[in-house]
């Protein structure tokens, strides 16, 4: 038994990152990344200060994927907003149909990725396999395309040091809503709008990991900014 937990401790890889997310120069939440052996992302969130006060919010989200292309296999949340809490999930089954936790159903045309999946795949790939190319995407019942479109190599502040980057324009286009999995998660409701800007920028130096991302709305900002990169394992 000892040489079986010492093998899996071995072949175990877990890394991860934690993020200041700011609005306005103002410091509102937390978020950590853990990815494990190219297969499953975990995500959380978590407010803070007087945005926590006002809005207070913990959510966590876990993803499996396919750890050769990334695409999905299944992924689950567990939302915590003030007095509102949603625990949802969903499995691509044999026959491309996300079944979800809530009993609907939603014929998909895989290879499919989530916003998570694909979190996961930028990290990992080179820039000329991904750049400008058009993925299948579901988001909770949605469904539509999404790319990361290179704009340039420019360096970003990871709390320390400049690091060069790949910097990208992340596009989500959602073409069908008639699926929605109907839930007021905050998080996932901004990242889709479709007024938003999405940029992210990530290192070159292998390994690959998100320094910065953006997301521009309407009427504010919201500015991610890795403070701390870390094996876990």
């Amino acid at each position: 038994m000892k040489y079986i937990f010492i093998y899996l401790l071995l072949i175990l890889k877990i890394f991860g990152q934690e993020y200041s997310i700011q609005v306005l120069g103002f410091h509102i939440c937390d978020v950590n990344q853990n990815i494990t052996n190219s297969k499953r992302i975990d995500f959380s969130t978590q407010n803070r200060g007087l945005f926590d006060f006002f809005w207070p919010a913990k959510n966590n989200y876990s993803t499996e994927f396919d750890s050769q292309d990334y695409s999905i296999k299944k992924w689950n949340k567990n939302v915590n907003q003030g007095s509102y809490k949603k625990n949802l999930s969903a499995f691509l089954d044999s026959d491309k149909t996300m079944i979800y936790s809530n009993d609907q159903k939603l014929k998909l045309s895989p290879p499919v990725y989530t916003l998570f999946s694909l979190i996961a795949m930028i990290q990992s790939s080179d820039r000329g396999s991904i750049d400008a190319r058009w993925y299948n995407y579901e988001h909770e019942g949605r469904v539509g395309k999404a790319r990361f479109l290179w704009a340039d190599s420019s360096n970003a502040w990871d709390g320390k040091d400049s690091i060069l980057c790949d910097h990208y324009r992340f596009d989500i286009l959602i073409t069908d809503s008639s699926g929605v999995v109907k839930n007021n998660d905050y998080f996932m409701k901004y990242i889709i709008n479709k007024n938003s800007v999405r940029e992210v920028w990530v290192s070159k130096a292998k390994p690959k990991r998100i320094i910065a991302a953006k997301v521009e709305l309407p009427f504010f900002n919201f500015y991610a900014q890795i403070i701390r990169n870390k094996e876990l394992w």
